[in-house]
């Protein structure tokens, strides 16, 4: 972002978020005895391949992009420099004048801003779960280990992670309701 500002005066940042569909795998038993030890993060491995489109993106004659609105991005906008003029981003009530957003705005690739997104209803209600490819996008080990750590030695976070662990349907995120998905869905977690 530093480096958009600085080459091509832009003042903010945008990036994709990637709809985690691995959420909604229904383990086998073996495979839940596997994930025992491990994080609830280290369950969800895989995100879609491809933004669901019309909701995460637009296309147009085979041409897709998944640009502001047209691709459920976030954003970070250049606080710290009190030379900007204040103005507003693209945010959903604000301003859809994409136009002027390419002037002041740089679409970070997903190699540089991975931003993972748990909620995918909208596959799950439309019946497209069995329709998606995914890809692997597995965390970090090394933050894994940081948020193990986290989570041993601080005793407050601890018990709430242990109660969303315990009163989850499955032993999953608990306002998730895993479904049954084919064999090509259950990605070697053993």
């Amino acid at each position: 972002c530093e480096k958009a500002k600085k080459n091509d005066g832009k003042v903010a940042c945008s990036f994709n978020s990637n709809t985690v569909t691995s959420i909604y795998t229904k383990l086998n038993d073996e495979e839940e005895a596997s994930m025992e030890n491990k994080l609830l993060l280290e369950r969800y491995t895989h995100v879609e391949a491809d933004p669901h489109c019309p909701a995460n993106c637009k296309c147009d004659g085979g041409n897709c992009t998944r640009k502001f609105h047209n691709g459920r991005q976030k954003y970070i906008a250049n606080v710290g420099d009190i030379y900007i003029p204040p103005r507003p981003m693209w945010t959903h009530a604000l301003s859809r004048d994409y136009d002027e957003m390419e002037k002041v705005m740089e679409v970070l690739p997903d190699e540089v801003m991975h931003v993972r997104h748990y909620q995918g209803h909208w596959y799950l209600n439309k019946n497209l779960l069995d329709t998606i490819d995914e890809l692997e996008r597995p965390l970090s080990p090394t933050i894994m280990n940081v948020v193990r750590k986290n989570i041993q030695t601080t005793p407050d976070l601890n018990a709430i992670y242990t109660t969303a662990k315990r009163s989850s349907v499955s032993q999953g995120i608990e306002w998730i309701n895993p479904v049954d998905r084919p064999p090509k869905y259950h990605h070697d977690l053993l």
